[in-house]
This record gives C-alpha cells, sequence and structure tokens, in this order.
C-alpha cells in the first residue's frame, strides 16, 4: 500500500503557453470531436468501449480468465485479485490527489475557450463537442490510465508481457478487444481516451506512469505474501 496520497504525484501539467500543450489541444480536437472525420469507426468503437464500465470490471475479468488457463488455484487466484484491487485502489488515491491539486480543465473547456489560453498554436471553437461526456472532475491525471495501469503491470509481472488475451464489457456485449500484449492493451486504452475526447496525451501517459509506479510500489513491497511460500508465476520471483 502507498504511504500517503502524493507519494507518487507527478509534475504539473504543461504550461499554457507551451509546446507541448499545443500539440495536446490540437490533437485531441482533431482526433476527439463527436463528428471527427480523422477518426476510424474502430476508434470510435474503443473509446466507447473503454467508458462502457469501470476499470476493476475489465481487468478482474482478464485476471479470472487468464487464471483458469493457468490452472490457478483458488487462493492464487484470490491473491492475484486482492494485489490487482489493492493497486489500482491506491492509484485511484495517488491520481484523485493529482487531479484536485492541479485542478487543469478539460479538452471541452480548452478547446471552446482556446482564446484565452495565451498559445498563438491554438484557436478557439465554441461549438466543439467531445465524442464522450466529460466527467466532472479535472483532467490530470486520467483515473483510466492510473488504475488500469496498477491493474495490468501487475498482471505483466505474473503471467508475463507476451501473454495474449481479450477483453469483454458487459455495458457492450459482444464487442471484444483482442490484445497480444499487455502494453498493447495499455497502447489502446491510452489513445481510447484522447479518440473520446475527454483526456490531453499528457493526462493518459502520466497518468499511466502513476498507475506503473503504484504496481512496482505494491510488488517490491511483497504484499499479500502466500503463507506457504512462492509459488511459480508469482510477483517479485
Amino acid at each position: 500500500m502507498i504511504n500517503f496520497p502524493s507519494q507518487f504525484r507527478p509534475g504539473p501539467p504543461p504550461a499554457l503557453n507551451s509546446a507541448q500543450y499545443a500539440a495536446d489541444v490540437n490533437e485531441v480536437k482533431s482526433l476527439g470531436q463527436n463528428v471527427s472525420a480523422a477518426r476510424t469507426p474502430d476508434q470510435t468503437l474503443a473509446a466507447r468501449f473503454w467508458q462502457s464500465a469501470n476499470p476493476p470490471v475489465f481487468w478482474d475479468a482478464v485476471a479470472t480468465s487468464i487464471g483458469t488457463r493457468h490452472h490457478l488455484t483458488l487462493s492464487e487466484n484470490a491473491r492475484l485479485l486482492a494485489l490487482i484491487n489493492l493497486a489500482s485502489a491506491d492509484a485511484g488515491i495517488a491520481c484523485w490527489d493529482s487531479k484536485y491539486l492541479y485542478n487543469f480543465w478539460r479538452p471541452i473547456t480548452a478547446i471552446q475557450l482556446g482564446d484565452t489560453d495565451g498559445n498563438a498554436a491554438t484557436t478557439a471553437d465554441p461549438a466543439w463537442q467531445p465524442l464522450l461526456t466529460t466527467p466532472p472532475y479535472p483532467d490530470y491525471v486520467s483515473g483510466l490510465l492510473a488504475t488500469s495501469s496498477a491493474a495490468v503491470r501487475l498482471l505483466s509481472s505474473y503471467f508475463g508481457e507476451d501473454t495474449p488475451f481479450t477483453v469483454e464489457s458487459p455495458g457492450m456485449p459482444g464487442v471484444i478487444r483482442s490484445f497480444s500484449t499487455f502494453s498493447a492493451a495499455l497502447d489502446e486504452v491510452t489513445e481510447a481516451r484522447i479518440w473520446g475526447g475527454i483526456h490531453f496525451r499528457t493526462a493518459d501517459e502520466e497518468g499511466r506512469k502513476m498507475g506503473i509506479a503504484v504496481a512496482d510500489w505494491i510488488t517490491i513491497t511483497h504484499a499479500l505474501q502466500p503463507i506457504h511460500g512462492r509459488h511459480e508465476g508469482q510477483l517479485g520471483h
């Protein structure tokens, strides 16, 4: 468990007059608009898919599915799920510490008020709307990336990075996202928030780093050790 909420706090988001900020704004302005011609149908589907359920719904199901393939025992499966959810919860705490410290605006506000940011490389579009409904809390960092990255990092540490798997959602029955590696899944989640128009890339990338750091902390401290010693595939071996 992390020691305090700010333990993995990142530095501030890009300054409004910076080139990085302008790049973030213009990317999501193009790809994340509700009627974007730059976004493919599959990207639209992915954006909606990753919004259709909470992270534990996705990653607990992935853990139990892969665990079944690897014939995990009941206790092994329970420990893995406990670790995943512990790391995700801690990543969520760290994420919300960052969100409300920096209180950074979302793309919809930044784009509609683009003539107020002091950046010559951005322009206002008062009519701009995102594909997904913007959540009522700050942008930086991404909660989906922080919590998902913590869970995925632990899954990767446990089963190996090159483990193929699929992800399903009760919110979108019949839609399946398939991945050959855990990193590939996080790559899609990172892009999905941009395609959805609700996060800047920097918020996604910093959320991803945060989640991985939290998961590595959990691993390093060897939380929830089995009382009868380690088994093959266990974290921290």
